[in-house]
Parts: structure tokens; C-alpha cells; sequence
């Protein structure tokens, strides 16, 4: 599978899990406690996105760097942290070309 197809893939499979669960419009007090929400989030798609990206990740360990580094906390302009989707950057990152066992 090219990155190309791999990304299409990916992306058009976490939309509706993924993204939505990682819902960048929700308020956290701390960065602690919006990267806890995150974390928790992105552990009940590591399986699906396992599945999804068979070739590209080996390990659970970098599916969840994946989606830690795709859904990443932000601080607000409110002074809230909130869980921002950082998905096409990741994808065209040098960071996600090391990853392409392929």
C-alpha cells in the first residue's frame, strides 16, 4: 500500500472514531487533564487503527505515538486546553515517512 492509498485509508477510517471522539471543542482546566483525555481516547482506537494500518505500524507502542502526536493539546486563547487535530500534519511529516515499513 503507497503512503498515498495508506493516508486515504487511514483517514477515511478514523473520521468517524477517531476524530470525533477527539473532539476539539471540549474545554479542559489543565493540559494534564486534557492529555489524559486524549491518552484514554486514543487507546480505544490503537486496535482499529492496528487493523487499518497493517505494514505501516508494528507495534502498539507506535500506533500510540501516532495519535498522540496527531491529536495533540493545545492552549486556548481562553487559557483552556483543548485537544487539537494535527492528522495531515503528522501524515506529512518526517516523523510518519519513518514509520513506512514498505
Amino acid at each position: 500500500m503507497s503512503k498515498v492509498q495508506f493516508v486515504a485509508t487511514l483517514a477515511a477510517l478514523t473520521v468517524p472514531t477517531a476524530a470525533a471522539a477527539h473532539d476539539p471543542t471540549v474545554p479542559y482546566a489543565s493540559r494534564g487533564a486534557c492529555e489524559s483525555a486524549s491518552a484514554q481516547l486514543s487507546q480505544d482506537d490503537w486496535d482499529h487503527v492496528m487493523q487499518v494500518a497493517m505494514g505501516y505500524f508494528s507495534t502498539r507502542g507506535e500506533v500510540a505515538s501516532f495519535l498522540t502526536r496527531q491529536f495533540a493539546c493545545e492552549l486556548g486563547d481562553d487559557g483552556r486546553w483543548y485537544i487539537a487535530d494535527h492528522r495531515l500534519d503528522v501524515m506529512n511529516s518526517g516523523w510518519f515517512d519513518k514509520r513506512n515499513h514498505n
